[in-house]
């Protein structure tokens, strides 16, 4: 990205409400998951799960919790 282009997005977000940049926020995660998928091989079984995950807002398992409760 260039210097120009950043500044003009950093000029956008400083003028957007508070709950609109957190929305912004998961965009761009949404946008960084689609490219990562279109750039590695990754099982489609669990671009289902990160996909149901983002759709239904919920939160990430803990690895570790999930290991202590096996």
């Amino acid at each position: 990205m260039t210097a120009t282009a950043l500044k003009h997005v950093n000029s956008k977000l400083k003028n957007l409400p508070d709950t609109l940049v957190a929305e912004v926020e998961k965009y761009i995660d949404f946008l960084t998951f689609k490219h990562s998928q279109e750039t590695s091989n990754v099982p489609e079984w669990h671009k289902e799960i990160v996909l149901n995950r983002i759709k239904d807002k919920q939160t990430p398992i803990d690895a570790f919790e999930m290991l202590d409760d096996l």
